[in-house]
């Protein structure tokens, strides 16, 4: 009968492969302090000359939207331009005419500059179909080709509520059935704000933590937020001349 084969004695550990894990987590740490301090150099520099903070990208689109004349619009058509968007529907009963108004204020200053757009977005597309929109565009005397008041060509709402809240984190929720009874024109609540975008696509803000502007004055007032979104639209667009060929 054959003798069994003493058991093995444990590999001793093996210095090289410790010393291997050690010199890559050291590569990884040494890559991140570079990357922060490129970073923080950034962002640094971009204070010192005014520039605006960038908090995302508008990287997705919905398939097609529609605006207030019937027309097709896709946010391709847009780059190359520097356009502000805000939410809006037609009964809202809150602050959805206020934020129109502001946003016409906007179009009187900057409208006539090719490089700026504004974008309405219906937060009620099952209502705001096209000839609402342009209803109550004409009713409130606000216009212009560079003035898009957008719903869904289908009328379901909920790839745009979901879109706005995926790209600029403007979230909106439908009130109870009980409120929409007793008051059916004042179905949703959401932030009356604004963003800014660059002609790159680029999601720009008023600090590095802010990712909306407000438009009414109390936000300034109080010190919630340090200037108008007039002031960034104006370094934005003289970005753009600047890079022009």
């Amino acid at each position: 009968m054959s003798t069994p084969p003493p058991p093995r004695e444990p590999l001793p550990d093996r210095p090289a492969s410790k010393g291997t894990t050690v010199m890559i987590l050291m590569i990884i740490m040494a890559l991140g302090v570079v990357v922060f301090i490129n970073y923080y150099l950034k962002t640094v520099k971009d204070l010192k000359v005014g520039r605006l903070a960038m908090q995302g990208r508008v990287e997705t689109d919905l398939p097609a939207w529609v605006d207030q004349n019937g027309v097709t619009r896709h946010l391709e058509q847009l780059r190359g331009k520097v356009f502000v968007v805000s939410y809006l529907y037609t009964t809202c009963p809150q602050g959805c005419a206020g934020v129109a108004d502001k946003m016409d204020e906007l179009q009187k200053e900057f409208g006539s500059d090719p490089n700026f757009h504004l974008l309405s977005i219906s937060l009620d597309a099952e209502h705001d179909r096209p000839e609402v929109l342009k209803a109550w565009m004409d009713q409130k005397k606000f216009g212009g080709d560079n003035w898009w008041c957008l719903t869904s060509p289908d009328g379901n709402g909920d790839a745009i509520r979901e879109w706005m809240t995926k790209t600029f984190r403007i979230a909106a929720r439908k009130k109870s059935a009980e409120l929409i009874a007793a008051n059916p024109a004042d179905k949703y609540e959401h932030n009356l704000v604004m963003v800014l975008v660059d002609a790159k696509g680029n999601i720009r803000t008023p600090t590095d933590k802010d990712m909306v502007y407000w438009p009414f004055h109390e936000a300034f007032d109080y010190g919630w937020y340090p200037r108008p979104i007039r002031e960034d639209i104006i370094k934005l667009l003289e970005e753009t001349r600047q890079v022009a060929p």
